[in-house]
Order: C-alpha cells, then structure tokens, then sequence
C-alpha cells in the first residue's frame, strides 16, 4: 500500500466528457470535473457557487414562449427588451431597465409589434445609436427607435431602390451593420444573397447613382421674377436658355427652398422647350404656352409633385443605364460553394463574417480595401456550417452554434496558418450540449462567460478565456426550464447582468417568469442571495414576509439576517411565515451546487492509480468566502463542513470563512477514488484547491 496526497489546484477544464474518464495522460483531465453543477468557473481556477436568480415580473404571456433582446442606449443606459404575445394573440413588446420594468404612468409601459409568439426564434436586429433594425422573413425591415425611457417607436423602414425580390412573405432574415453599410441578406428565395445599403445611407439600395447636381444642372438657375425675394419657382418665376440649349423630361435646375436653403429641381412633366436663335426666358404659369412651363411650387409653397422632383445637394439619383457605379453605391453579392449557402448570421469585423449552412466566410474589399462595387471579394474560410442563431462576438473571435446545435465554435483569425478556423469549444465536453443549443448570451464582466440554452431548458455556461487556456463548462441548473436569455451592462453594479425568461411550475400550472441572475456574493452575509425566482425583504423586524405571490404553494429557501431557517410554504396569498422575526429576508426556490473532480490519479509504487482500490480517509478543501457545505464521496453519503466557531454568541449569523477546512472521509475501499463537494443551503462556498489523502492499495 501507498499513501497518496494530489492536490487538485484549478477547475479551469470544467465539467469533462465521460468519454474522457480514461485519458489520465490529459494536463486537463486533472483540471476537470465529472460533475459541476450550479458553479462558476474562474479564470484565477476556482470555483464558486452562482448566485440565484431574482423574479422581476411574470412574462407577457404564461402559454406562449417569448424573447428577450438586449438594447443598449449608451455607457449608462442599457434596457432588455421582452418581446412576446398578450392573451388575445397580440403581439407586445415590455421594456426592462436597471431590474425593474419601465412603467408608463401606473402600468408598465408596452408597445403593440406584429410578431407573433412563433415567430420570435427567427427574428434577428442589429442595433444603431437608439435605434434596432429588425429583420424576419415574413416582414417587412422595420424601425425600432426609443424616443424616451418609456416611448418607443416601431415603424417599417422606407427603402429608395428597394430590391425587386422583397416582397410579401420574401424578406430578408439577417441583418447586420459594416462600413456605414446596412447589410441586409437571406430572403426565402435568395437564402444565400446579400444586400448592401449606400455607405451612408441605410435606407438607399439604387445600385448606380448619381449625385446632385448633375452635369449642367448649374448653368439654369431660377432668377426671381414675382418680387417676392426667392428663386423658389412660384408662378412668375423664370430661368434663362441659352441659344442652342434646350430643357425637357430629366432636366434640372438650381433655385432656393422656401427657407432660403439651396435646391435642385427636376423636371418630370411633359414639356420641350427649346432656344434657337437667340437666347429664351422660360416663365413659370400654372396654365403654361409657348415658352412657358409648370410652376415648382404652388401659392402656399407647396412642392407640385406632378411635375417637379426636389433634391438637397448632394442627394442620389438613378444613374443613366451602364454608367459604372460610384464606389458608395448599394452592393448586391451572392454567395456560391460547394455546399448549401444559406446566410445564417453576419458578425461585423475587420471583414464582414458571414456564416451559412454549409460554411464560414468572409466577405470585404480586395487588397484590404473598403468594400465598392468594384472592389468586394468573398472567400470561403471553413466548412463547419451554422445554426441559425445569433453568434457572439468575444474579444477577437466570433463564438457560434454549429448546424446541428452540438457544438460551439469559435471563428478567429490564426496568424500561423494565415487563415479563419473554427475551433471546436465542446471538443472535451461533447455530453454537455445534449439535446442541442437554442441561444446564447455574453457576459463580459466581471467575468467572461457565455450562457447557452439547451432545447430541454437547461442553461449552460462556458467560462471563456483564451488568453489563460480556460474553457470551462459547467450547468447552471434550476426549478424549471429557461427558455430564452439577453445580457446587458448595468451601470449601476458595474456589470453585465444575465435575464432570463425561465418556465416554472406553480400550483401544477406552468408559468413563465422574467428574472435575472443576482450579482457574484460581495463576502457580507446579509446581502447573501442564493435561491431562484426569489425576492428580498428589507424593513422592521417581521416575521412575516409578503409578495411572493407567484411562489404560492411552493416551499421555499430562507436565508434572513445572514442567517438559514428552515424551509417553509408560500401560502395562496403570497405570504411566507419565519420562524423567527427578521429584518432583511431572502426567499426563494431551492438549488444544489455539486462539484466532482475526476477520479483520482496521483500515481502508486507501481505505476497509475487507475482501477487499483483505493481508499480517501480524509479530504482538506480551501475554501474562500464560503459557509456551510458538505463532503462525501456520492451525495447520498456526505459529511458537514463546520465553519461556526465558539467565539460567534449563538443567535448570531456566522459569517462567510476563508481558509483550509479538513474532513474525515466517510468512503470505504473502491477502484473509483471519487469525492464530491456540495452546498445545499442558501450560502455561498467558493472552492480554490481541494486535497485528498488516500490509500492506494498495490
């Protein structure tokens, strides 16, 4: 026999596939876990218990799925948008702000959007200034712009040169923004087509224009002839044609607008007029003859449409039939491959990133230039394909869902291949995307993570940091089903804050909820927030708390005054009863946090540990901020961690610990060598290094 000591230093490979159980010769098989449930990753290597989530309200509606959508103003003005269906079918729109609801008046306020519940998974927006631009494929391209924190304003966009293939039921699914370019791209019929607006211009798609004035469009120039001090071209009004010239249908001259502001005028009517001989005046009358043409503007200065287009300088026109465009010009490109081209997502780089169903490209100007008409190149970069949601983009990679919703990968630019590769994020943790991933969402701060939402309603999260090789996964589990997220900076925390709509069951009735996940624990055991679909009291003493009506029914978590009571029911009102009064209260679903290393390998006198029994006798774990917990080597069977010491009065909450904590292992002899660390009450427990000592039988 041999006596054993390894220290499992980090957690930074997270929850390991079990087809990985036997590759002890992975650096990372020591770094990972067989089980890491309801924990965050760190980048430092812990691993800490995440907090709970915090009910704001119900969703729009309790039987139809909605989705959220982050809206991001400026620096200190963020929102989340919960779009959804009302209980007449009516397609609604909610607006959160800081974690409340925007109210307008007395009720929250609330915007009327003709997407329906089955239609929000194929709904994409891409966000300019305090404007959203949403795209479907059975809509219309449409305006979202916030005129206030509580009026908002969605309209459909008009478009000059609008495509002739966006029609009804044939619009574009997937939008992005690059180079001051709306790109537009995928309708039903063009699935692999991409349309770019004039730089500058996102409403303008004419493909040849010219701007205004035109050649020649300066030598006419209205000459104020009815003495009422502008060139505007009212009746009376005349402009001079030089002997040899001639004016008709597309010719333009140069006046004033009624505020005195230069205009170009083109003409659309029918006349001809033209100066032979000598030099003509051409006069505006309303009943025109002889060298006589339509007034531009009527007696109130109106513009006469039938006859007159008015154009700023430097507006577009249509250019003439095979004049080659100007580089700024609208873009109309389509993708051709080997395999299916389908656009799927568009992420705006240095280039234009392009995924499809078949593959990932790239997409700008030739030799690195800024993409024009004449100078655009598309070159295929991989062959992976993509799912049709919403791609993240995280530092200098893009994070997507490939086709089939298994895996992760992560699109960057590699300088020592020289090209865009796609790496697969889930390679270790193949198991943990099962049945396939439906959205995602960034946190950036104060860690980098991304959240996934599995089709069964479970979240993930990857702890991301490519910098330091972490890649961690771990499941954030909960009482219930999450069915979409957003992430948003708050200001206030100095954050990004994850919402969630999560489905519930209350009462035997299912029900969706709008929450959002509470920040990381700040080491005050007061302000310790670790129940789901919770609420906290904050007032007198009481041992009565009120308001956890959409808890009714369901037991709950109680931590009041840093301190755990037991567990008790919501009554039908919504009241909760304590055991003993409390000032500040915090109540909640229940969750467990689970972390199991791998099966432990530190080696024997003859060679690897692996399938000799074994037995740990004890198990030292250093702990930061942490109360409560237990260890043991199934969850069936696990011993308690003490923390509270004589020196805290009884009656008092202990508060959280930093430090070393050993325990006599309750495990008898296996081939296995598992031990597992569980937190089960509403505390926190962050664990740093964890160290076995066992007996290896040779």
């Amino acid at each position: 026999m041999s006596i054993t000591t390894p220290s499992l230093t980090n957690f930074t490979a997270g929850e390991i596939s079990p087809r990985l159980a036997g590759r002890i010769d992975l650096s990372r098989y020591f770094n990972g876990c067989r089980t890491l449930e309801n924990f965050h990753v760190h980048p430092h290597g812990g691993a800490t218990r995440r907090c709970g989530f915090r009910f704001v309200t119900q969703a729009l509606n309790p039987d139809r799925a909605g989705l959220l959508v982050p809206f991001e103003s400026n620096a200190d003005t963020a929102y989340v948008l919960e779009f959804g269906e009302d209980a007449a079918g009516q397609g609604r729109m909610r607006v959160f702000s800081g974690h409340g609801v925007v109210m307008a008046g007395d009720a929250p306020y609330a915007l009327d959007v003709p997407y329906r519940a089955d239609q929000l998974d194929t709904l994409r927006y891409a966000q300019s200034g305090d404007e959203l631009i949403l795209a479907h494929p059975a809509h219309p391209v449409r305006r979202l712009t916030r005129l206030a924190h509580d009026q908002w304003q969605l309209e459909d966009m008009e478009f000059i040169g609008c495509p002739e293939t966006w029609t009804e039921g044939n619009h574009p699914s997937v939008v992005a923004f690059f180079e001051q370019r709306l790109v537009l791209a995928a309708t039903p019929d063009k699935p692999g087509t991409l349309w770019f607006s004039r730089t500058g211009g996102i409403g303008d798609f004419r493909l040849r224009t010219r701007e205004v004035p035109l050649d020649g469009w300066r030598d006419r120039e209205i000459t104020d002839s009815n003495s009422d001090g502008l060139r505007d071209g009212k009746a009376g009004d005349t402009f001079l044609l030089l002997d040899g010239d001639g004016f008709e249908k597309l010719d333009g001259l140069k006046g004033q607008h009624p505020d005195r502001t230069t205009r170009y005028y083109r003409y659309k009517g029918a006349a001809n007029l033209t100066a032979s001989g000598a030099d003509k005046t051409v006069t505006f009358r309303h009943e025109p003859e002889g060298a006589q043409i339509e007034p531009i503007r009527d007696a109130e200065g109106e513009l006469n449409n039938g006859f007159w287009e008015c154009f700023e300088p430097g507006d577009r026109t249509e250019a003439p039939a095979g004049e080659a465009p100007l580089d700024d010009d609208a873009i109309e490109v389509t993708l051709s491959g080997r395999q299916a081209n389908a656009i799927e997502f568009l992420v705006a780089r240095g280039k234009l990133w392009v995924g499809t169903a078949g593959g990932e490209w790239t997409l700008g100007g030739s030799l690195g230039d800024p993409v024009t008409p004449e100078s655009i190149k598309a070159s295929q970069e991989g062959s992976c394909g993509a799912s049709a949601t919403r791609p993240e983009a995280v530092g200098f990679a893009t994070l997507y869902i490939q086709r089939a919703g298994r895996k992760i990968r992560e699109m960057a630019y590699r300088y020592e291949s020289d090209a865009y590769v796609s790496r697969d994020l889930t390679i270790l943790s193949e198991h943990i995307t099962k049945p396939g991933l439906t959205q995602m969402a960034y946190v950036q701060e104060p860690d980098s993570i991304l959240y996934c939402v599995r089709g069964d309603g479970a979240l993930i999260a990857l702890t991301y940091e490519p910098d330091q090789e972490v890649a961690a996964w771990s499941r954030m589990l909960t009482d219930g089903a999450v069915e979409c997220v957003a992430a948003v900076y708050n200001q206030a925390g100095k954050r990004d804050v994850l919402w969630a709509v999560i489905r519930r069951t209350v009462n035997g009735l299912e029900r969706r909820y709008v929450e959002f996940l509470e920040a990381e624990f700040n080491g005050t055991m007061e302000d310790a927030f670790f129940v789901d679909s919770g609420l906290t009291y904050d007032g007198p003493p009481t041992d009565v708390v009120t308001g956890l009506d959409h808890l009714a029914g369901r037991t709950v978590d109680i931590l009041a005054d840093g301190a755990v009571q037991p567990g008790g029911m919501v009554a039908p009102d919504g009241s909760l009863t304590l055991s003993r009064p409390a000032a500040r209260v915090h109540a909640g679903l229940p969750y467990v946090s689970r972390l199991q290393p791998m099966r432990l390998e530190a080696g024997s006198s003859r060679g690897t540990a692996q399938t000799k029994r074994k037995r740990i006798t004890k198990v030292a774990v250093r702990f930061h901020d942490t109360l409560g917990g237990r260890i043991g080597p199934t969850p069936e069977r696990l011993e308690p961690v003490y923390f509270r010491s004589p020196s805290v009065p009884m009656g008092q909450a202990a508060q959280a610990w930093s430090g070393d904590k050993s325990v006599n292992f309750p495990g008898g002899w296996t081939r296995e060598g598992i031990l597992t660390v569980v937190q089960e009450q509403p505390l926190p427990m962050t664990v740093l290094l964890i160290v076995p000592s066992a007996i290896v039988n040779e």
